[in-house]
């Protein structure tokens, strides 16, 4: 046995949860840990890496593309999702928030809209969805969605669905942008070109600031900041607030909570839905 393969011993479940936090925010419940760690142990086997220490160094020296990374993020993650999941919010852009921004804004430019932590993409488009409606804003948006599985942005970059997915969408809805496509012997559902033009995917880590670059008028954060420590949720909201246009939009999930709500968010409170309204300039802020 030489130095390079000897053995190092065992890391301990807190160093575990403390990497796997420190890189993409993730907080386990205490029954969780031991499902965690038995994964971690079978890709540790599968990778051949001699002991535990080893396997925790080269993950922690991987990076974020990194097949070994990637695998575990992909195992940890919730991808639960849905179009419309919330309608109350989509109504709230639709009846309240969009006609307001329009307003403010008149035609003076595209409105960039985010879903932060899209998933499978059914957030996003059902975000598009509900802009299209909108005739007087004319198509003049994209809306970017974001997640850190790359998994799952290949899933909704396809556009493709399953029948038990789009039966969440509403009819008005289904009849305009989901088409019927031929895929072997199961039904399956695509969303329309008009839809998917105003709509693009990226993977981004809101933990690391990546791939969250421009001014949004709306932000769509939802079911994400529930899986997250309270530092993590702190950074998160703290991006998204900075990347939030003067009067834009933050909406949260019915069940996320800001232990701390940066100054710069005005609370809205509108038929039971969290949303926040970029009112001030951040500590040191400057924009032009």
């Amino acid at each position: 046995m030489t130095l390079a393969t000897r053995p190092r011993g065992n890391v301990s479940a807190e160093a575990w949860c403390h990497l796997i936090g420190r890189r993409t925010g993730l907080t386990f419940r205490e029954t969780q840990i031991p499902a965690v760690l038995e994964y971690i142990k079978g890709q540790m086997q599968a990778s051949g890496a001699p002991d535990e220490r080893r396997y925790y160094d080269l993950l922690a020296a991987e990076h974020e593309g990194g097949p070994e990374w990637s695998a575990l993020v992909e195992h940890l993650l919730n991808h639960e999702t849905s179009f419309f999941r919330h309608p109350a919010s989509f109504d709230a852009v639709g009846k309240h928030i969009l006609p307001e921004l329009r307003e403010g804004r008149g035609r003076s430019g595209r409105l960039n809209f985010l879903s932060a932590g899209c998933s499978t993409g059914q957030e996003a488009y059902s975000l598009a969805m509900t802009a299209m409606d909108d005739d007087d804003l004319r198509g003049d948006f994209i809306v970017w969605g974001a997640d850190i599985s790359r998994q799952a942005i290949d899933v909704a970059r396809r556009g493709r669905y399953g029948p038990r997915a789009v039966a969440g969408v509403p009819e008005q809805y289904r009849t305009r942008f989901v088409r019927t496509i031929e895929d072997g012997e199961r039904p399956a559902y695509e969303m329309a070109e008009e839809l998917r033009r105003r709509v693009r995917f990226s993977a981004a880590n809101l933990i690391a600031q990546g791939g969250v670059n421009l001014n949004y008028d709306i932000i769509f954060c939802h079911n994400v900041l529930i899986y997250m420590s309270p530092l993590a949720v702190s950074q998160v909201v703290a991006l998204l607030t900075a990347r939030l246009t003067f009067g834009g939009y933050l909406l949260l999930g019915p069940g996320e909570g800001l232990l701390e709500r940066p100054p710069a968010l005005e609370p809205i409170t509108t038929h039971g839905v969290r949303i926040f309204r970029r009112r001030a300039l951040l500590p040191g802020e400057v924009r032009s």
